[in-house]
């Protein structure tokens, strides 16, 4: 059997159903994956890649999205995607409008069984109309979908006209990225266990050996000098680093190859380690300090360690992990601007986080495992 899988050009978006691709690939299935600008580090994975939007770049499309709706632009920065992202159908419509003609390209000429796509990839939901197959959603967090695919279809009429999209469907299922107790309503679909994956490496020296006292990683995803809007830069975290040296533990930097030089000499007991694969790293850790993305708040909780999330009020997309993570009792929620040295002492020292986290994992462990997802997948392409 063949299966698309399709995704929104962004390594945090691949990653976490990279597992489920292969547990296909496992069972004798055939796979391809339609994605965009990161192309190089998706081959990474093993998996084969076809690149559905040559020249794509995600910030730029951002950006003009933006500049273009202004009034999109002032909602952004004031309201949330967790209930409903409808109201940003703009927005996902002009992250989508380049990977049509692409995919739409690819599904003609391959022809799959079944498409597996991420939440915000209305692109993937076209395919499976375009082609009369199933679709299987990927939520990502704890976003609700609403309303969203059909909102972003409409505004990419011309698309629908020109490949003969009437509607899109509903996905045949849809699976949840987070377990049962942390999802803060009803369930959209099935749960499957989540299996952190992070890319591979010749670890060697990255890998640091276990700690003989506290030891916190600090990562916030993909940090580029200025940010986005302003978000997310490196001199962002000036303040978290200042507040670490107050404290009596190592402190690893996980931020990539960035330029550090914006946060200036660090403190004795924070230091840089470049990239490291996530899972493998963490469980070297006692805690970890990260900017509330659902895939590191996943394998943070697969480690068995508590987390703080230093969210930035601007970053609508990992903003609505923060309610989960306080609410189920696994971690500290703060903004970078304070987060400050207690709240990492109490990081450490609080045991309440730490049992709440063993819970979560357990619970994480006894969901169905993407091999067994597989079966009932493919009994749809059949019914």
């Amino acid at each position: 059997m063949r299966v698309l899988f399709s995704f929104i050009p962004g390594i945090s978006h691949l990653f976490p159903l990279v597992p489920l691709a292969w547990a296909f690939r496992a069972a004798g299935h055939e796979v391809l994956v339609a994605f965009g600008e990161h192309t190089e580090i998706a081959a990474r994975t093993g998996l084969h890649i076809v690149d559905v939007a040559p020249g794509y770049d995600g910030m730029a499309v951002l950006e003009k999205a933006l500049e273009d709706n202004p009034k999109l632009a002032e909602e952004w920065w004031a309201s949330t995607l967790t209930d409903d992202p409808t109201p940003w159908a703009v927005f996902f419509a002009a992250l989508n409008r380049p990977l049509v003609a692409g995919t739409m390209d690819l599904v003609d000429r391959w022809r799959p069984d079944l498409v597996v796509y991420e939440q915000s990839a209305t692109v993937g939901l076209m395919a499976a109309a375009r082609c009369g197959v199933p679709a299987v959603q990927r939520n990502l967090g704890i976003v609700r979908t609403g309303g969203l695919h059909e909102a972003v279809a409409r505004c990419l009429p011309d698309l629908c006209d020109t490949y003969g999209i009437d509607s899109v469907r509903q996905p045949a299922v849809t699976v949840e990225h987070l377990p049962p107790s942390m999802l803060p309503q009803e369930p959209e679909g099935w749960f499957m266990r989540e299996i952190p994956f992070n890319g591979g490496a010749i670890l060697g020296e990255r890998l640091p050996a276990p700690a003989d006292g506290p030891r916190i990683a600090i990562t916030m995803g993909s940090v580029r000098p200025g940010g986005f809007y302003g978000y997310y830069g490196i001199e962002q975290l000036t303040r978290l680093v200042g507040e670490a040296g107050k404290v009596n533990a190592e402190f690893l930097l996980a931020l990539g190859d960035v330029d550090l030089a914006p946060l200036g000499e660090l403190p004795p007991n924070v230091r840089p380690i470049g990239w490291t694969p996530l899972d493998a790293l963490l469980r070297t850790c006692t805690a970890v300090v990260h900017h509330g993305g659902p895939g590191t708040t996943m394998t943070a909780i697969e480690a068995g360690i508590p987390q703080l999330l230093a969210l930035d009020p601007l970053d609508q997309g990992n903003e609505t992990t923060g309610p989960a993570v306080a609410k189920r009792g696994i971690g500290i929620v703060t903004t970078q601007e304070e987060v400050d040295a207690s709240m990492l002492e109490r990081l450490l020292t609080d045991q309440d986080l730490r049992i709440a986290t063993r819970e979560v994992r357990a619970e994480v462990a006894e969901l169905p495992s993407p091999a067994d997802v597989v079966p009932r997948l493919i009994a749809l392409t059949t019914g």
